[in-house]
C-alpha cells in the first residue's frame, strides 16, 4: 500500500524535538521499512541499505531540533535518504574498480546499448518490487491483465464482478505509479550527476 504518514506525526516531530525518545522510536518503525526498501532499489545488498537506515535515522535525531519547521517529514525523510545514497556512491567513485562498475551499470546507460538495458532491467526490478507490494486482490487481477486476459475472465477466474476487476486493475495502476515516482527523484539525481561521474571515470582508464 502507498506510505501514508501516522495521524500523529506533527505530534511526534514536537516530542522528539524536545528529546523524546519513545517518540523518535514509533517514527522509526513506521518510516525504515521504507527507507530500506529505498535503498535496496539502488544499493542491492542487505548490509548496506541498512547502513542507510541507520544513517538516516541518526541524523534525525541529531537534527531534532529543527524538526518542527518541517512541513512535509515523508519528503525530509526521502531527501536525506537520496544524499546518503548518493554520497556513498562518491565514496565508492575514489576506487576505481568501483567507479567504472557504478558508471557502466547506473549512469552509463546513455552510452550504449548494454547501457539501455541494465536500466531496463532496473526498471523492471522496481516495477516487480511494487507489483510485490500490491493487495493480493489487486496483484491478482493486473498480472492476469498483463497477461492478456479481458475483464470478463478475469471475473469468472477470481469470482469477482467486472466492475470490481475493472476497479481493482485501477487502482493497482495508481499504486505502481505512485510508488515509482516515489523514487524517481534518487534516480534522476544520480543521472544528473552522470557527466562528472563520467569526467573522473576517464581519468582512471
Amino acid at each position: 500500500m502507498a506510505i501514508i504518514p501516522p495521524d500523529n506525526e506533527r505530534t511526534l516531530l514536537v516530542r522528539i524535538a524536545g528529546g523524546d525518545q519513545s517518540a523518535y522510536t514509533q517514527l522509526y518503525h513506521h518510516y525504515a521499512p521504507e527507507i530500506f526498501n529505498v535503498a535496496m532499489v539502488f544499493l542491492k545488498d542487505d548490509t548496506e541499505a541498512n547502513e542507510i537506515v541507520q544513517d538516516v535515522f541518526m541524523k534525525i535525531w541529531q537534527k531534532r531540533d529543527t524538526l518542527t519547521a518541517v512541513d512535509n517529514f515523508m519528503n525530509y525523510l526521502f531527501i536525506l535518504a537520496r544524499n546518503r545514497i548518493y554520497d556513498g556512491f562518491k565514496k565508492k567513485a575514489t576506487e576505481q574498480k568501483a567507479l567504472i562498475h557504478f558508471y557502466r551499470n547506473v549512469s552509463g546507460a546513455a552510452v550504449d546499448d548494454t547501457g539501455h538495458r541494465v536500466q531496463d532491467r532496473q526498471y523492471q526490478e522496481l516495477l516487480q518490487s511494487a507489483i510485490d507490494r500490491l493487495s493480493p486482490a489487486r496483484r491478482n487481477v493486473y498480472l492476469a491483465r498483463s497477461q492478456g486476459k479481458n475483464y470478463e475472465t478475469i471475473a469468472r477466474e477470481f469470482d469477482i464482478s467486472v466492475a470490481t476487476a475493472k476497479k481493482q486493475m485501477t487502482q493497482a495502476k495508481q499504486f505502481i505509479q505512485h510508488f515509482i515516482l516515489q523514487y524517481l527523484h534518487i534516480y534522476t539525481l544520480l543521472l544528473v550527476n552522470s557527466h562528472s561521474i563520467a569526467t573522473l571515470v576517464k581519468g582512471h582508464c
